[in-house]
């Protein structure tokens, strides 16, 4: 069993500079690297849902498909566009409503699932931004965790 897990920055390239500069992503791109990797099972960490950034696509589900996944579950950390107007998911939004979450895929069909929304760190902390080059004080995103039971 080949098990992969990404931490996919909402389906950005880290490595080719014209992409790094742009805002949106290239969902092909993301598509043929999911390919590429050939995971039986895949856990995706900044996974984008309906988000401008994004072309308002389901990386979940354009993960799916690359992979020829049979089960996966987005969980939604967060409802509403990081950076903008946002607040912590409670697990009852929609399809159509942008979120940003986790992802768990598989070639294997699921018998189960189970999620786990996370307390928040009450505290914010130092963080290093690369731009414009300091520290700054942060307070944490909300976190959730997805599990699955597979055949």
């Amino acid at each position: 069993m080949r098990l992969v897990t990404f931490n996919i920055l909402h389906g950005k390239s880290s490595t080719d500079p014209e992409e790094r500069a742009k805002e949106e992503v290239s969902v092909s791109t993301f598509a043929s690297i999911i390919a590429e990797l050939n995971p039986d099972v895949l856990a995706l960490q900044e996974v984008d849902r309906d988000q401008h950034r994004s072309q308002h696509s389901d990386l979940t589900a354009v993960a799916a498909e690359a992979m020829n996944a049979v089960s996966h579950r987005f969980v939604a950390a967060l409802s509403g566009t990081p950076g903008a107007t946002w607040m912590a998911a409670t697990g009852t939004e929609q399809p159509g409503e942008a979120a940003y979450g986790i992802a768990l895929l598989s070639r294997y069909p699921a018998r189960s699932w189970n999620v786990i929304r996370l307390p928040n760190v009450a505290a914010p902390f130092p963080m290093w931004l690369s731009e414009p080059r300091k520290w700054v004080l942060v307070h944490e995103e909300p976190r959730v965790c997805v599990s699955a039971c597979l055949d």
